[in-house]
């Protein structure tokens, strides 16, 4: 100490000592900043280390939400296809079905009407033949009436 001692006077000496004082202080001064940079930096890294999984893990619930339905968007298509293909058969199906009926109901129309003809017809000769029975019967009737006259009036002239 007595070296440190006897150069202390010197007046450059305590200028160098001045510095390292203050140097000494910044140093100090500059390590607690560090520390303080170092405790927050570290807070603000995992806060958004914890940001950025918090992130990912939405991202991979976004994803796999998108998959699931995705997968319920196709399962839904193909139930509506299959559907509208059961749909389009049944309606074929029918459609043939009531072609056939109505091809049948024009048959049995047509065969209805065929009938009432026959039937107009035969009704007509009932018509007609008891019109000439009654004509021949109202004949047999003037020519026996036309008789009795003619005898009555011979009868009465005395011409029989």
């Amino acid at each position: 100490m007595s070296a440190d001692h006897e150069y202390s006077e010197d007046k450059k000496i305590r200028k160098i000592e001045s510095d390292v004082a203050k140097f000494k202080t910044e140093q100090v001064s500059a390590e607690r900043e560090l520390d303080g940079i170092d405790a927050r930096l570290d807070q603000e890294i995992e806060r958004l280390k914890t940001e950025a999984s918090a992130r990912r893990s939405e991202y991979e619930a976004a994803r796999a939400r998108a998959r699931q339905a995705e997968q319920e968007w196709k399962s839904a298509d193909k139930k509506y296809k299959k559907a509208f293909g059961e749909k389009k058969k049944k309606v074929d199906t029918v459609q043939k079905r009531v072609a056939g009926m109505k091809k049948r109901t024009r048959g049995a129309e047509k065969a209805k009407l065929k009938r009432i003809v026959e039937l107009d017809k035969k009704k007509m000769k009932l018509v007609d033949k008891a019109k000439k029975q009654k004509e021949k019967e109202m004949d047999d009737l003037k020519a026996r009436e036309v008789e009795r006259v003619e005898e009555e009036k011979k009868r009465e002239l005395g011409m029989e």
